[in-house]
């Protein structure tokens, strides 16, 4: 935006949008299984009531919602650049790209994540390193080392990402897949807004950084919590039969 304007940057968007319809368009036909259920919302209530008896699921949800809400920093971003390294729009630029660079970078191994032996261990892991991470980039008093760790909190949050997608197809029976699926979805929507309507609360009453370092921390420590009480994210057995 700042070398070639705001055109450019909807026609890059536009041209992305444009290759994602044509993957979308290409597609094979999947008609609904015929033993399917009527969506109706007694359907949704079983879904809900579903996850709630699954600790697995519940888990791997919350653990997206701790990490989202407690430590999601793109709002701070501009107020951290302005404060710390000049408000050049060309800083800005690159925060609001390191998390997405260090994402990129992980996901080249998202086999050898949807592989592992324990995907709630490898997303509980990961969700923790994003905090610490972040609660780092809140710390850090020069440019190249704040973009550093919005990388591996990037890439962090790609291996939760993928490991938490495996962890819960594994565990859901095809009957709720549809279900789950849209709780997740609602889950990964939810989360960063609210977070970033928190950092920027904190960070109005106190400052971005301590809103960045106290809310890595916090992410650290809800993830404990969900480690402890949760044990089945620990399992290395993963599968679609009821988890306690």
């Amino acid at each position: 935006m700042a070398g070639w304007g705001v055109g450019a940057c909807y026609a890059v968007d536009t041209v992305t949008f444009l290759a994602s319809l044509y993957g979308l368009v290409r597609l094979p036909p999947l008609p609904p299984d015929e033993a399917a259920g009527r969506a109706d919302l007694r359907a949704v209530v079983a879904g809900w009531r579903f996850i709630a008896g699954r600790p697995v699921l519940a888990g791997a949800f919350l653990t997206d919602l701790i990490a989202t809400v407690l430590a999601m920093p793109i709002a701070l971003f501009p107020v951290v650049n302005a404060e710390r390294f000049g408000g050049s729009p060309q800083t800005l630029g690159l925060f609001l790209s390191a998390i997405a660079v260090g994402g990129i970078t992980a996901g080249l191994a998202s086999g050898a994540v949807t592989r592992a032996g324990r995907p709630g261990l490898v997303m509980l892991v990961a969700a923790s390193v994003w905090g610490v991470a972040l609660a780092a980039f809140g710390w850090a008093s020069t440019a190249w080392l704040a973009l550093g760790f919005l990388a591996v909190a990037g890439a962090a949050d790609t291996i939760s990402v993928i490991s938490r997608g495996a962890l819960v197809q594994l565990a859901t029976p095809d009957a709720y897949r549809g279900r789950v699926s849209a709780v997740e979805n609602i889950v990964g929507m939810a989360g960063p807004y609210l977070g970033n309507f928190r950092a920027g609360l904190v960070a109005g009453a106190t400052t971005a950084g301590i809103s960045a370092i106290s809310g890595g921390l916090l992410c650290v420590l809800g993830i404990a919590v969900v480690a402890m009480t949760v044990p089945a994210l620990r399992r290395p057995e993963m599968s679609a039969k009821p988890l306690s």
